[in-house]
């Protein structure tokens, strides 16, 4: 009886070629949905690291870099509000699946599912890109810094 009950609740996941449970599906959303909140805790710290070293930018020669990495900043805040809009909207309607028992045979909830998590990992990936580029921005910035110490 307990394994045909746990077999019910397997969701056939083709893009993995593995069957994944309800819980997985909605274990998905709370890792995502936790990362999306700490990329947002990041991006205030980098809006601050370069606000606070915006005089230096300019004067290291680094002004235009520091401002279209603003606005990327800006964006990916943005895009991300905009993941996290659509990833509790995707738990709402798991919600509603699960207590209709009707997950397994929704095909469409899967693939906006699978839409979702590579949509997901791109923000994520193009946001470590963004960081990732401020930090050698501000790191050149120290150097020039240091150096005009030395000099």
């Amino acid at each position: 009886m307990y394994k045909l009950k746990r077999m019910k609740t397997k969701v056939r996941k083709d893009w993995y070629g593995r069957e994944k449970n309800i819980e997985e599906l909605h274990n998905d959303s709370k890792i995502w949905i936790s990362e999306i909140h700490f990329i947002s805790d990041e991006i205030r710290f980098l809006e601050h690291l370069l606000s606070s070293k915006y005089i230096d930018c300019l004067y290291s020669g680094l002004y235009n870099k520091i401002r279209a990495s603003s606005k990327k900043i800006v964006k990916e805040k943005e895009m991300g509000r905009d993941i996290l809009k659509i990833i509790l909207e995707q738990e709402v309607t798991l919600s509603s699946l699960i207590k209709k028992d009707s997950v397994i045979s929704n095909k469409n909830f899967l693939e906006t599912h699978k839409r979702l998590e590579i949509e997901v990992q791109n923000y994520f990936k193009k946001y470590k890109r963004l960081k990732k580029q401020i930090f050698d921005v501000v790191e050149k910035v120290m150097k020039v810094k240091e150096q005009k110490k030395l000099a």
